[in-house]
């Protein structure tokens, strides 16, 4: 005999859709009708946590600046932390609405993972980049296509004759 009681109430289990879900557009629909309160009390919770998100973004990315010197010189803790730092950017800024800041720490972070000797211009236009975007009209596709496409000529300008660590 089980320890666990019975209940004659049966249970139901409900998949609520996912923040990467949810980015699929308003046209996704999910496989289970959700209570509309619970729906709306979600949808409560991402708006709040996407002002949040907001208002500390600025400040997150300006934070980037203060590691780019030492990482530049070879810090390895100050590389550590500005990786660290940009690589939660890359993923938290798509899913609150700001997909080409992600996009930028995306390339930063890409760029520390390709070399072993990183260049402090490189990172400082990278997170430069990043703060413009958070401008109104930063977040232009066709700028954020072209910074994007200049980042990469900066960085094989700065590392002309090197091979990546990758």
């Amino acid at each position: 005999m089980s320890d666990v009681p019975s209940s004659d109430v049966p249970a139901r289990f409900l998949r609520l859709p996912s923040i990467a879900e949810r980015k699929l557009g308003a046209d996704y629909t999910a496989p289970v009708r959700l209570d509309p309160r619970v729906l709306e009390q979600m949808q409560q919770t991402i708006r709040e946590l996407t002002t949040k998100y907001s208002e500390s973004l600025k400040s997150q990315v300006g934070s980037l600046f203060s590691f780019v010197e030492q990482a530049g010189d070879g810090d390895p803790e100050a590389r550590r932390q500005l990786y660290a730092a940009a690589h939660e950017i890359r993923g938290l800024a798509g899913t609150f609405g700001y997909p080409s800041i992600g996009r930028f720490a995306h390339s930063l972070c890409g760029y520390m993972e390709r070399y072993k000797d990183i260049r402090a211009t490189v990172m400082r236009f990278h997170i430069e980049a990043m703060y413009d975007a958070l401008k109104p009209g930063g977040a232009d596709e066709n700028l954020v296509l072209e910074t994007l496409a200049s980042l990469e000529r900066l960085t094989a300008v700065a590392h002309a004759g090197e091979r990546s660590a990758g």
